[in-house]
């Protein structure tokens, strides 16, 4: 994709998101609206694209084999990334609630409210299938290895996080892949229907960002030294390491990487801090101040270094990883 198409998506989704802070400004959009918004993103226009898009993909061993490499890259990826998060709290000495939710969010980005709307922009149905894998395992590690990170030693409930896993995003995806899989294809009025929907979750997602945005304490927010740190390391100091160990890889084994994979796996891990993290961490009794700084100050900076990453994964072309 070439550097021009890459700023133009981003510039769409930009405007989309200045769009939204001027509803917010205006009270078109309240704090109440934008509580709608992330459960009507969640349980409606989300799954309709997750469920949907998987349709108008034909199965083909390259994309079985894509999308087990998707699986292994997604697991190996947020580990990587939950090790970086601990290492840094270790070494600047975050400890303590503030230490845990730092390591939380080094795992844990914004793949569904941004992370899938710029994939499904910039690389169309084929990498939402990717990116839906990464969001599956995210899911899987976020109720279970990420609210043992939160939750204090011995209140931790195997069960509890099991049963949050299986939401109806984690469905859609299950069900979407399984069509892929067996190549169901969906009929024309589901796909006119809910399939119509679901192409809505893009606009919909940046007008909500806006809004988490416009409705933060924004002063309070960019006081938090912390949040800084954890911008550097999530929006490009671990995707660029992680580029170059991808591009390394590739030079001792060329041709076991795919290009397409290896580019929605490194978009999904550059997107700014979870935005779902606040509502769990406040669910688990810790200080959500913390975790929408983290969300507040790394999403301002993503508007710069998301355009930065996908332009060097387009100059680089990743030294020619086959697709």
């Amino acid at each position: 994709m070439t550097s021009a198409i890459i700023l133009r998506q981003i510039g769409i989704l930009a405007a989309i998101v200045v769009i939204g802070l001027i509803a917010c400004r205006a009270r078109v959009i309240t704090a109440g609206t934008k509580d709608f918004l992330a459960k009507l993103i969640f349980y409606v226009t989300l799954p309709s694209m997750l469920f949907t898009s998987f349709s108008a993909i034909e199965v083909t061993p390259r994309l079985l084999a894509n999308s087990l490499q998707a699986l292994l890259l997604a697991v190996m990826i947020m580990l990587f990334m939950l090790f970086a998060g601990w290492l840094t709290t270790v070494i600047f000495g975050i400890k303590g609630g503030h230490g845990s939710i730092f390591r939380l969010h080094s795992m844990l980005g914004n793949i569904i409210y941004l992370g899938l709307p710029v994939i499904s922009a910039q690389f169309g149905q084929e990498g939402v299938l990717y990116g839906s894998i990464f969001v599956l395992v995210s899911n899987i590690l976020m109720w279970t290895l990420g609210v043992g990170i939160i939750t204090p030693a011995g209140s931790f409930s195997l069960k509890s996080g099991v049963r949050r896993i299986f939401n109806i995003n984690t469905i859609a995806i299950i069900s979407g892949f399984l069509l892929f899989l067996f190549s169901v294809k969906l009929p024309q009025f589901v796909l006119d229907t809910v399939g119509a929907l679901g192409k809505t979750n893009t606009y919909l997602s940046m007008i909500f960002i806006a809004a988490v945005m416009y409705f933060a304490d924004g002063r309070k927010m960019l006081r938090n030294r912390n949040a800084y740190l954890l911008s550097f390391n999530r929006l490009l100091l671990v995707p660029f390491i992680l580029l170059g160990l991808f591009i390394l890889f590739n030079l001792l084994f060329p041709g076991i990487l795919r290009k397409e994979v290896v580019s929605v796996m490194l978009m999904q891990a550059a997107m700014p801090c979870m935005v779902n993290v606040v509502i769990m961490v406040n669910i688990l009794g810790e200080d959500d101040g913390t975790a929408t700084a983290n969300v507040f100050v790394s999403t301002i900076f993503s508007v710069i270094t998301l355009p930065l990453i996908l332009l060097s994964l387009s100059l680089f072309e990743l030294l020619l990883i086959v697709d």
